[in-house]
């Protein structure tokens, strides 16, 4: 039976997390518009290639452990040696991890010439695979430490992105804007550090090495949510690098700033929701099964219905949005209509999976979801490829509506087969 303080502890984390989600679709809603009217189109897609590239090598140093380092430290919190043992055992392994990422970045960059082109933003955004080296995420979750996470986030991104404004003036200031962006996950890094350092100073006496053995036990744990999230990555990210192989720096540019646009539409409403929701839910859904499906019913129209405004809202003032901040791309207005029609699959997509098959379901709906993904992830290489090498931007477009309605279709799919709707 859930007790009044577990019950706290459950809403005081809940409200950090929406806290630290709410800042991260925040910033991207003042950020974006500024380096779009300040970068050239070019600079905009080297920009655009070194994140897309980033988040690939992050994908790499994390692997998975976000999750099942999580878990670890919670099921052992009560023995502190015991948690101090799984957070050197993890931090090694993501250096480990590390000093691979950075072998294959630089194998990368001389042996392409595509890569080399866009090597001084994808230096710089080392900074950010490096602070989520340092950043122990998993460590601050497992011991239930959300409000420091949260003040950790808040304050590196607080202290750093006002130097957008400041140093990114000129339309080939991609690098530097770039670096200020990885600067943020950096200091959070070091901030979590000084943070462990103060409070659990054992931590940092008599350190050793363990067996390899041990090491290859926890990359074992994590390989099955390193798969599945590297599955994810395939469509999300896939695309903007594909684009710097076969095109150039404009299409990526032209492909990044529409993309960065519509998902900041999509997450800036959904992300929040689904925080904010999805707790609610899966506790609910304990007590009063058909309150929780209530509840997940009326999200799901209340997501259309406001995606519906969206959709209308942005269309009345479309003109004015690609004159301010795609006006170097010629032809975006046409290739924008077809990005637009992507937010209804993008959320309802979202809400399906997040609230209906993992809110509302059990270890079946669970690997439903993630078999969706895995799979979707797989086939949508090849095609994405084909489209790009073919048609360039327009490709890659067409290839993330159809990869995106193939989601939304496959959740809805299975939510009503599991009678949530």
């Amino acid at each position: 039976m859930m007790r009044n303080n577990d019950l706290k502890n459950i809403i005081k984390n809940s409200f950090y997390l929406y806290l630290v989600q709410g800042l991260n679709y925040l910033l991207p809603l003042i950020t974006l518009p500024y380096l779009l009217i300040t970068l050239s189109s070019e600079d905009f897609g080297k920009y655009s290639f070194a994140f897309a590239t980033s988040q690939f090598l992050i994908l790499l140093v994390d692997f998975g452990f976000n999750l099942s380092a999580t878990k670890k430290i919670a099921e052992n919190s009560e023995s502190k040696i015991k948690v101090k043992e799984i957070y050197w055992n993890i931090t090694i392994i993501k250096f480990f991890l590390l000093f691979i990422s950075i072998i294959l970045t630089l194998i990368g960059i001389f042996i392409f010439d595509k890569i080399y082109f866009y090597r001084e933003g994808i230096m710089m955004s080392m900074v950010m695979v490096l602070g989520t080296t340092l950043f122990p995420v998993w460590w601050f979750q497992g011991l239930n430490k959300m409000r420091q996470l949260s003040f950790i986030n808040i304050i590196s991104k607080l202290v750093t992105y006002p130097f957008l404004f400041l140093f990114v003036k000129k339309s080939t200031d991609s690098h530097i804007a770039i670096f200020i962006q990885s600067l943020a996950i950096l200091v959070a890094g070091i901030i979590s550090i000084i943070y462990i350092y103060n409070t659990h100073q054992f931590y940092f006496k008599n350190i050793r090495l363990k067996e390899r053995k041990v090491y290859i036990d926890e990359i074992k744990e994590s390989w099955l949510i390193f798969l599945s999230n590297s599955s994810i990555s395939l469509y999300t990210n896939s695309l903007t690098l594909l684009l710097g192989f076969f095109s150039s720096s404009y299409n990526v540019g032209l492909f990044g700033a529409m993309e960065r646009i519509i998902r900041v539409l999509c997450f800036g409403i959904l992300g929040p929701m689904n925080q904010a929701c999805f707790p609610v839910i899966a506790k609910l859904k304990i007590i009063d099964f058909e309150k929780a499906k209530k509840i997940f019913k009326i999200v799901l129209l209340g997501t259309f219905l406001i995606m519906l405004i969206t959709f209308i809202f942005t269309k009345l003032f479309q003109n004015i949005i690609v004159d301010k901040f795609l006006k170097e791309y010629s032809s975006s207005s046409d290739l924008f209509n077809v990005f637009l029609l992507m937010i209804f699959p993008i959320a309802l997509g979202g809400i399906l999976g997040q609230l209906g098959l993992l809110g509302l379901g059990h270890e079946l709906q669970k690997k439903m979801f993630s078999r969706i993904y895995t799979i979707v992830g797989i086939l949508s290489l090849p095609i994405s490829i084909l489209l790009i090498y073919y048609f360039n931007v327009e490709g890659a477009i067409y290839s993330m509506l159809v990869v995106e309605t193939i989601i939304f279709v496959s959740m809805f799919y299975f939510t009503r087969k599991y009678k949530y709707i």
